[in-house]
């Protein structure tokens, strides 16, 4: 009863404030889908990176790694944008963008067919901390984008 009243509320402040009737339906599938539950409501938006550490306690973060943005949308996908130094010009380049999915449990697979899990995710406030264990093991840490 209380998963229901929360989900409620949820279409409810969406409708509110949204402005098309597509938002409303596209929630209500999240929801239908468990895309959208309340663990997954906090990751819903746009972080930045502010550190990323090796498990081996090598701290790799720099200015281009920082300009790392990632995005989890409503509908259980997760867009993982990787910047790198380009070692001939010196100038920070997007990597590549990769569609990976997660799940309310905390986990991180590897597509968006969840399949493959390669990270675990945590949220406190504002701070969001991804462990990952594939390809390698790194704690990367993101702030919710304002």
């Amino acid at each position: 009863m209380r998963k229901l009243l929360l989900y409620l509320s949820i279409i409810l402040g969406i409708m509110l404030t949204s402005c098309s009737i597509e938002d409303v339906l596209e929630v209500k599938e999240a929801i239908k889908n468990e895309t959208l539950t309340p663990e997954t409501l906090l990751l819903i938006g746009e972080w930045q990176l502010e550190s990323a550490v090796l498990g081996n306690g090598i701290d790799v973060t720099n200015e281009c790694f920082m300009e790392e943005v990632i995005q989890f949308n409503i509908d259980g996908t997760y867009i993982d944008r990787r910047n790198q130094i380009n070692e001939e010009t010196g100038i920070c380049e997007m990597l590549g963008e990769f569609v990976r999915g997660f799940n309310s449990e905390g986990d991180i697979f590897e597509t968006s067919a969840n399949e493959l899990v390669i990270a675990n995710y945590e949220v406190e406030a504002d701070v969001l901390m991804i462990n990952f264990s594939i390809p390698f093991e790194a704690t990367v840490t993101y702030k919710r984008v304002k």
